[in-house]
């Protein structure tokens, strides 16, 4: 298996976990201080504080994504980008693209190449898009250690590291591992079980890959089955369900999981014993 260039897992986690140590802290504000500056004294920063560690990058593979994003595109890829974010990435195997350390290192190599600026990292889009020059200034001229700390914890997410969230920020929290992974999901399944590519991402929409996502990748495993996901997507089709629904649903089938054998029936079988899951929530 191909070996690409990534941050130490330890390494990058314990970054975030000292930043995020003191709400408000002069250690918080210099932060969002340097992001606000721009690209160099961010990169000197992250050299000096991170970088400088001879342990922090694991050798490998470069891998570049050349593309030059808008702070709106950044936040959320419109299909065409996501095509691009997935051709790029589609030939890491999956552990790599399930390392909060390897999208770092693709984050740094992006703003060092001019494909993204610092201040995209803290953009905010929370019923209403707010840019992260507004939102940096905003926290840096605050006294109000929350709204310091929030501000950090969204550039961490950004630059999918997990001190904020665990590492299931890659999946849920973080944009290009939100995209590759969705489209992951669509490209394995849809030739199994006759929906189409587009007809599967429609599916795991924004709100219902959130909650997807969160099941898939936590002890909820189950569904990773092809059959069984794929009696989940052909049932979605039909019943499009409330995030809160389909949690439920999931839920059920793990715990029936253990005892019937769900994973080796046909995804249109496993349709139907959904279907009456949800029938009986």
């Amino acid at each position: 298996m191909t070996k690409y260039k990534r941050i130490n897992e330890g390494i990058w986690a314990d970054f975030g976990k000292n930043l995020l140590k003191n709400k408000g802290s002069d250690k918080q504000i210099q932060f969002l201080q340097v992001c606000n500056n721009g690209k160099d004294d961010f990169l000197n920063y992250l050299q000096e504080n991170l970088l400088n560690n001879q342990d922090a990058i694991i050798g490998g593979k470069d891998i570049f994504f050349n593309h030059k994003f808008t702070e709106a595109e950044f936040r959320f890829p419109p299909m065409d980008t996501q095509q691009e974010i997935w051709q790029v990435f589609a030939k890491i195997g999956r552990e790599y693209a399930g390392y909060c350390g390897f999208w770092a290192y693709i984050i740094i190599q992006m703003i060092k190449h001019n494909c993204i600026t610092p201040d995209y990292l803290a953009s905010e889009l929370n019923g209403t898009y707010k840019t992260g020059v507004y939102m940096l200034d905003n926290a840096i001229n605050s006294n109000d250690s929350k709204t310091i700390d929030d501000c950090v914890r969204r550039i961490l997410r950004s630059m999918c590291n997990p001190a904020p969230r665990g590492k299931r920020i890659v999946f849920n929290d973080f944009y290009l591992g939100k995209v590759y992974w969705r489209w992951h999901w669509a490209h394995k399944m849809f030739d199994k079980i006759g929906l189409s590519f587009e007809e599967i991402l429609k599916i795991l929409d924004e709100k219902g890959y959130a909650e997807f996502s969160s099941k898939m990748h936590s002890q909820q495993s189950y569904i990773s089955q092809k059959n069984t996901l794929g009696g989940l997507l052909l049932f979605l089709k039909e019943n499009p369900l409330s995030a809160k629904n389909m949690g439920k649903v999931i839920d059920t089938i793990t715990y029936l999981s253990v005892w019937k054998a769900i994973e080796i029936q046909s995804p249109e079988l496993n349709k139907q014993e959904i279907k009456r899951i949800f029938d009986d929530l």
